[in-house]
């Protein structure tokens, strides 16, 4: 590499030659070279127009700043639906959560763990109630409104309810999951770090930190079933991070990879505002001969499955139905608002995300209509007037456990989780390298949704990505080097060269690529000398960027106080 490419604070001073160009254009390379000789003082000297004129592809330049002596820290958002049905499905949550903190704490040493229910109210802006309605769990404006919930699990127990599973579960006399309800965080949220963790029971005993933190997720988490049956996760998830809650403030920090995790058995109903009349749970028979009747003729708990969606078959029928796709008039808010609001506040990058609920119709119809997943109304007691008829229940639901021992349920509804659309299709808007789905009938695997939402949740605090895009299929194209942590924007006195082709492509392979993946050890120890790799991952990391890492000769350690400044190519 010519010694005027190596020195330079700029990357575009890889346009000396064409081998270190890689495929960037350039009208004249001896006239871009020399411009880019003047913005040796930092990029903030250098015009972007004048280098797209002069250098030709190259269109800007981003700069990233790693701390690669650490992960990120990660706030982590649980979405739990809390309305009937739910206290079984909770329980299971909440006895599988110690192996997810046993596992997260041993990669993460700083993170947040916030919990919001799925219950958003129902009323119109500036109605009070629904005139004769008796629906009370529903009949509010706001709901919990995304707002972070911190009361141990016993608080939310009427007097009347001591002996439901929900009562039983939370402080019974077998094994109750907050027999303590001082296990609480002093704030909204459980925030642990290398200090510890801000909960402080009454009586700690000789409990580890986990084990303080995992006996304070299992207060708060479980929230119950007393919440609306409207259920809508997404605007709760919304709401939860959106800023608008001076409750939540603190929750989500600027520098932190975000992991979200839903965990329902409906498919969401978050209505837009304008059209919650569509929520008043008025209801009549209004029969079968028209297939597509008003919303007044179904009942609130089906009303968005029947008047959001659109079968080959009518939806106020009896049966099994098929070819279901989202109607295009549907009241409901789209996915995709919730989609872009998350990538609103994080890069693709920087977010993990996991849903626990049945499988979709979506699945189920490209199966061949074969599985998990289906959509079948049944009605009442024989009766199938139009405000009776709602989705089938133990076999005739998406998903079922029979639970013969009633291990997981007393009810004589079952174990069950009904038939869903749009939740997969919000989660699947995003890289494949972003979420999981899990069914949530498959009560066995819990665990392992957990282990792998712990694990991809510390592969992504971990992994380093540009912030912008770069050309298709190409290396990136940078400046790095190594600069005092209080001036992260200055110039670094020596710039690194670009590691081996093999040290690199080790780095791009790695689903955590980092200096102690041992794959990267063992490509990269060959290096003479310090160097850092820009590169498009191959295993779906960075979607759209490239990762970015930093080798020291002989994996020696990351110097204090230090930290990578890059200085990269956008994309035109």
């Amino acid at each position: 590499m010519p010694a005027l490419c190596r020195i330079a604070p700029l990357l575009f001073l890889v346009g000396c030659s064409d081998s270190v160009w890689r495929g960037y254009t350039s009208p004249d390379p001896i006239v871009c070279s020399q411009y880019l000789q003047r913005c040796r003082a930092g990029a903030s000297y250098c015009s972007a127009d004048t280098m797209r004129m002069l250098c030709g592809s190259v269109s800007g330049v981003s700069e990233d700043i790693y701390d690669f002596r650490s992960p990120d820290p990660v706030d982590i958002l649980f979405v739990i639906d809390n309305s009937t049905s739910m206290s079984p499905k909770q329980k299971a949550l909440a006895q599988a959560i110690p192996t997810f903190i046993s596992r997260l704490s041993l990669y993460i040493k700083d993170y947040h763990i916030g919990i919001v229910t799925s219950d958003v109210g129902t009323l119109p802006v500036g109605q009070t109630n629904f005139p004769g309605s008796t629906e009370n769990r529903c009949n509010t404006a706001r709901g919990d409104d995304g707002i972070l919930q911190n009361l141990p699990c016993s608080f939310r127990i009427p007097v009347s309810d001591q002996n439901t599973e929900f009562a039983l579960a939370c402080k019974g006399a077998v094994n109750p999951l907050c027999p303590d309800p001082s296990f609480v965080p002093r704030d909204r949220w459980i925030a642990r770090n290398n200090v510890g963790v801000n909960v402080t029971p009454i009586n700690p005993g000789a409990l580890t930190t986990d084990e303080i933190t995992q006996r304070a997720f299992q207060c708060i988490g479980f929230v119950g079933d007393y919440g609306c049956g409207v259920e809508a996760p997404l605007e709760a998830m919304k709401r939860a991070l959106d800023g608008h809650a001076l409750e939540n403030k603190g929750f989500l920090r600027d520098n932190s990879t975000l992991a979200v995790i839903l965990l329902t058995d409906e498919d969401d109903c978050s209505a837009q505002l304008e059209k919650r009349p569509y929520l008043n749970p008025r209801h009549k028979d209004c029969g079968s001969l028209d297939p597509d009747p008003d919303y007044e003729c179904f009942n609130l708990d089906y009303r968005c499955i029947s008047k959001s969606l659109i079968c080959n078959e009518p939806l106020n029928t009896p049966g099994k139905k098929t070819g279901c796709r989202e109607r295009a008039d549907s009241f409901l808010e789209s996915t995709q608002k919730y989609a872009n609001f998350l990538l609103s506040i994080r890069p693709a990058n920087k977010l993990v995300l996991a849903g626990a609920w049945a499988p979709s119709i979506l699945d189920h119809q490209a199966n061949g209509y074969v599985g998990d997943g289906q959509l079948e109304i049944d009605g009442a007691a024989g009766d199938y007037s139009s405000n009776v008829l709602n989705r089938g229940q133990k076999t005739k639901a998406a998903c079922y456990d029979p639970d013969p021992m009633m291990r997981l349920t007393t009810s004589p509804a079952g174990f069950f989780g009904q038939a869903q659309l749009r939740l997969s299709s919000f989660i699947r808007q995003f890289p494949t390298s972003v979420f999981t789905e899990q069914n949530i009938c498959d009560v066995a695997n819990y665990g392992k949704l957990f282990d792998g939402f712990a694990e991809n949740t510390n592969a992504v605090s971990r992994t380093k990505c540009l912030s912008n895009p770069i050309p298709d299929g190409k290396d990136a194209v940078c400046a790095v080097g190594f600069v005092d942590v209080n001036q992260p924007n200055a110039v670094p006195d020596i710039f690194l060269p670009t590691c081996s082709a093999a040290c690199c492509n080790a780095w791009a392979s790695q689903r955590e690529p980092n200096a102690g993946n041992s794959t990267i050890i063992a490509a990269c120890m060959p290096q003479p000398e310090d160097c850092y790799c820009a590169v498009p991952s191959m295993v779906g990391r960075c979607p759209g960027t490239a990762v970015a890492g930093v080798w020291r000769q002989g994996n020696r350690a990351y110097p204090a106080g230090k930290v990578a400044n890059f200085r990269c190519a956008t994309k035109p």
